[in-house]
């Protein structure tokens, strides 16, 4: 209901929606308001402590904190955060600001080859569709940092982004290179299409300029929208997991490229033919990547897969039947076992949101060991079963 409220009070009547258009005019007003406030009143304003936080879509350890301590977190209505103590219960987590024009914020990371730099991408995709739950988080592009975080700043071609889902630095050649996974989602029933396109885009000069570098999604003439990207431990690949677009094309597909510039991709597109010929769970979904810091050859993707549910209005409900596993960066494939869940529900999927909830990561100590969530994070035993295909 206070999301309700919050919508009413922000659109415009006129229109019946919040104008993404305007979201920058309105930072700038609101700055000036703030600055009003400063000077001409003497109210105060006593903060209370909280242990409950709302989605939290990115977590990133400073990498300029040899302790290994301090932590920032992206909260989709609730800015870029930072806590210099995460072992520290009592420690509080302070809020970057409450002044960007956009405080969805789902991606973070920094430059490998200058921990000083930060990139943060804003805009939930994975609620930006006509659901029970309409995204609140329309993007705003990619914010910088050059401070390790102190200040930020807007990069100006990326205004366009309706929805960043993953940022990534590569090291090439002593060059940092910065990759941006861009998406197109639906507000309050309006679309809003990232401009130029959907794909993933490549800028070599720290986010000034920017170039489309996917191949376009079979039998269309736009690229793949992306739901993740991840780096082998050495570098020496990239990695990008697909989710469908506006139109529902081009889900379930892992593309990958040694080179990461346009006409150097290599398209997976098993699942996607695999799923798509399925009695019920025929839709193709998206994919989350991890890579093993351990072992740069081993991979594993979480692959969406969804059914149109008339017993919900018909939405198009998506659960996590495929874990898969590459031992050779990507060339082969072969799937494992997912959790099983007892339960009295009639669907005992692990992931039962895998539109909305659904992750992956692996120890980094052991390339074996995995966690998976859905609602819940699973650990599976080592070494990882084989399940059926």
């Amino acid at each position: 209901m206070a999301a309700l409220q919050d919508y009413f009070m922000t659109l415009d009547p006129a229109l019946g929606i919040v104008p993404r258009e305007r979201l920058r005019q309105a930072y700038r007003q609101t700055l000036d308001i703030q600055s009003l406030k400063s000077v001409t009143t003497s109210s105060s304003w006593q903060g209370y402590a909280s242990d409950m936080g709302g989605r939290t879509r990115t977590i990133m350890y400073d990498p300029n904190d040899p302790l290994h301590k301090k932590v920032w977190a992206g909260g989709i209505t609730g800015g870029l955060w930072y806590n210099n103590n995460i072992s520290d219960f009592t420690s509080s987590w302070v809020a970057v600001t409450d002044f960007w024009p956009c405080l969805a914020v789902r991606c973070i990371t920094f430059d490998p080859n200058n921990h000083m730099i930060f990139y943060v991408g804003t805009g939930e995709a994975e609620t930006a569709r006509q659901t029970y739950r309409e995204s609140s988080g329309v993007g705003d592009g990619i914010w910088k940092s050059i401070d390790g975080g102190q200040t930020w700043y807007q990069l100006v071609n990326t205004t366009t982004f309706a929805y960043v889902t993953d940022i990534a630095v590569r090291n090439e050649s002593g060059n940092s290179v910065l990759y941006a996974g861009v998406a197109s989602g639906l507000y309050q029933g309006t679309q809003h299409q990232s401009q130029p396109s959907d794909g993933l885009f490549r800028s070599v000069d720290g986010g000034t300029t920017w170039q489309q570098v996917l191949p376009n999604i079979s039998g269309t003439t736009v690229p793949y929208a992306v739901s993740d990207i991840a780096i082998s431990s050495d570098g020496s690949r990239i990695f990008v997991g697909s989710r469908p677009n506006l139109n529902g094309n081009g889900g379930a597909t892992i593309l990958y490229s040694d080179l990461g510039t346009v006409n150097s991709w290599v398209d997976y597109d098993y699942w996607k033919i695999k799923i798509e010929n399925e009695p019920l769970y025929n839709i193709p979904g998206r994919v989350v990547l991890a890579t093993a810091p351990s072992d740069p050859n081993v991979v594993y993707a979480l692959i969406a897969s969804g059914f149109i549910n008339p017993n919900r209005d018909n939405f198009e409900d998506y659960y996590c039947r495929h874990l898969l596993r590459s031992m050779d960066k990507g060339d082969t494939w072969e799937r494992k076992s997912t959790p099983h869940i007892y339960s009295s529900y009639a669907d005992t999927n692990f992931a039962n949101l895998a539109w909305h909830a659904l992750d992956i990561a692996i120890d980094p100590n052991n390339a074996n060991t995995l966690y998976i969530g859905g609602l819940d994070v699973y650990k599976p035993p080592i070494p990882v079963p084989t399940g059926p295909i």
